[in-house]
C-alpha cells in the first residue's frame, strides 16, 4: 500500500510541474526576522543577471540599486548581494511625457513635473516606510522561465536613503506589486499566456514561501473574500477596528487598512497602539516574563530560558483580530500571537507592532499597515481583475501541497 500511494503522490506531482502555466511561480527567500524581507530572483537584461528583490505588495514601481552613467549610486549599499544594475545610456532614455512615465506618475504620488530641459528622462522619487528611493526610469528585459522575455519598466535608483542603523542589505532593490498599471503584474500581462492581473503570495513564518503572479484559480474553500477599496493607490479590504482577546480598544476607533507585504512589521496609529501596548502588559501581568528592551523593536520579554521560536511563548499572549468594514458588510482578520511577535537572535520575544507616529511617513497615511509579520502563513490573494482581495490560513512552508488546493494550473 505505501508503494501505491508513493506512485500515486510521484505522479501527482509530475502533473503539477507539466500541466499548462498560466501563471508564474517564483520561490521566495527570507523572513521577517533577522533578514527583514521576503525576497524573489528576477533575471534582468542581456546577458540576463540576477537580481534579489524585496517582494512588495505596497509599492507601485519597481526598482534596483542602479550605477547610474552621470550620477552613480549614491547612498547605495556597499556589499549589495549582486553588482549594481548598470544599464546602458539608451535603457534610460523614456519619455517624460510618453505613456510608461504617465503610468509611473499616475501609480507614484508626488513625481516631479517633467523637466523641459531634459524630456527623454522619467524621474521618480519614492518614500519608504524606512527610507526613500530616487532615480529614472529605464526599460530592459526581464527572462522569467525558460526563453520567455519582456521588455519591461523599471527604476534605475541611483540615489538611496536609510536609515543609519539599517542591517547590511539582503536584496538589490524593490520588486512593486502595486494595484497602479506601473506595477510589475500589471507589465507582466501577455508573457507566457497571462491575461489576468492577479497575485498571490504565502510568506512562511519557518522562513521562504511562493509569489504567483498570472491568472491561478484560488481555493475554492476557506478564503475570507472581501472587495478592494476603489479610493486608494493601495491593497486595503476597508476601515478596520482592532481587538484583543475578543475586546474591543478603548474607544474602538476605526482605520484604512493596507496589506503590505514590503513592510517588515505592522503599524498602526498612536492612538490605538498605546492602548494595545497597555492591553498586552494587562494580560501578562501573571506571568514570569521580564519586559526589556530588544534589539530591533521597542518592547521586548525575556523568560527563565532564551525563547528558540514564538511557540515557546505564544500561549502566554492573547490573539489579536482586526474587524474590517467593507462595502459587502464586515469581515474578520485573526491575529494570533505569532503573527505579532518575533523572537531574537539572543532569546528574546518582542511585539512586532509598531507605533506609525514614530515614522514621519506613516504618520501623515494615518494607516493600520498589516506588514509581513502579520501576513505569515496566510496564502493573500490580490485580484485586480474582479477588485477583490482574499486570505486563508495555509502551511507556506509547503510549496506543493499549497499547488494541489489552489488547483493552479502551474
Amino acid at each position: 500500500m505505501a508503494a501505491m500511494w508513493s506512485l500515486i503522490i510521484s505522479l501527482l506531482f509530475l502533473l503539477l510541474t507539466i500541466a499548462p502555466s498560466s501563471s508564474i511561480k517564483f520561490l521566495l527567500e527570507g523572513n521577517v526576522y533577522p533578514v527583514g524581507h521576503f525576497y524573489a530572483t528576477l533575471n534582468i537584461g542581456e546577458p540576463a543577471k540576477p537580481y534579489f528583490l524585496d517582494v512588495d505588495t505596497g509599492s507601485n514601481l519597481t526598482w534596483l540599486e542602479c550605477n547610474h552613467p552621470v550620477h552613480g549610486c549614491k547612498g547605495c549599499h556597499p556589499r549589495p548581494p549582486h553588482p549594481y544594475y548598470k544599464p546602458a545610456a539608451d535603457k534610460l532614455k523614456v519619455q517624460c511625457g510618453g505613456p510608461l512615465c504617465a503610468a509611473v506618475r499616475r501609480d507614484v504620488p508626488g513625481i516631479p513635473e517633467c523637466s523641459r530641459k531634459d524630456p527623454h528622462r522619467c524621474h521618480y522619487e519614492i518614500k519608504y516606510v524606512t527610507g526613500k528611493s530616487e532615480g529614472d526610469l529605464a526599460t530592459d528585459i526581464i527572462s522569467v522561465i525558460g526563453k520567455d522575455k519582456k521588455n519591461i519598466a523599471f527604476g534605475c535608483g541611483y540615489n538611496q536613503e536609510e536609515p543609519a542603523d539599517a542591517p547590511p542589505s539582503s536584496v538589490d532593490g524593490i520588486l512593486g506589486l502595486g494595484r497602479g498599471k506601473a506595477g510589475f503584474a500589471a507589465q507582466l500581462k501577455g508573457l507566457k499566456m497571462i491575461t489576468e492581473n492577479v497575485i498571490g503570495h504565502c510568506l512562511s513564518s519557518k522562513g521562504k514561501g511562493v509569489l504567483y503572479v498570472g491568472d491561478f484559480n484560488p481555493p475554492s474553500r476557506g478564503v475570507t473574500w472581501v472587495p478592494m477599496r476603489e479610493s486608494l493607490f493601495y491593497y486595503s479590504p476597508g476601515l478596520a477596528e482592532l481587538f484583543i482577546d475578543k475586546q474591543p480598544i478603548r474607544g474602538n476607533p476605526t482605520f484604512e487598512a493596507v496589506f503590505d507585504s514590503g513592510t517588515t512589521y505592522t503599524f498602526v496609529p498612536a492612538q490605538i497602539y498605546n492602548e494595545l501596548v497597555s492591553k498586552v502588559r494587562g494580560t501578562l501581568s501573571e506571568s514570569s516574563l521580564v519586559e526589556v528592551k530588544g534589539r530591533a523593536l521597542p518592547l521586548c520579554w525575556k523568560g527563565k530560558r532564551p525563547f528558540r521560536s514564538v511557540n515557546d511563548v505564544k500561549n502566554q499572549f492573547k490573539a489579536l483580530s482586526l474587524k474590517i468594514t467593507h462595502a459587502s458588510g464586515t469581515s474578520n482578520l485573526d491575529i494570533p500571537p505569532q503573527n505579532y511577535l518575533v523572537v531574537e537572535e539572543d532569546g528574546k520575544t518582542c511585539l512586532a507592532i509598531r507605533d506609525a507616529s514614530s515614522d514621519p511617513v506613516m504618520k501623515e497615511l494615518n494607516f493600520i499597515l498589516i506588514g509581513a509579520v502579520t501576513m505569515q502563513d496566510l496564502f493573500v490573494i490580490y485580484n485586480n481583475e474582479s477588485k477583490q482581495l482574499g486570505w486563508v490560513r495555509a502551511q507556506c512552508d509547503k510549496a506543493q501541497e499549497l499547488e494541489s488546493v489552489i488547483d493552479s494550473r502551474l
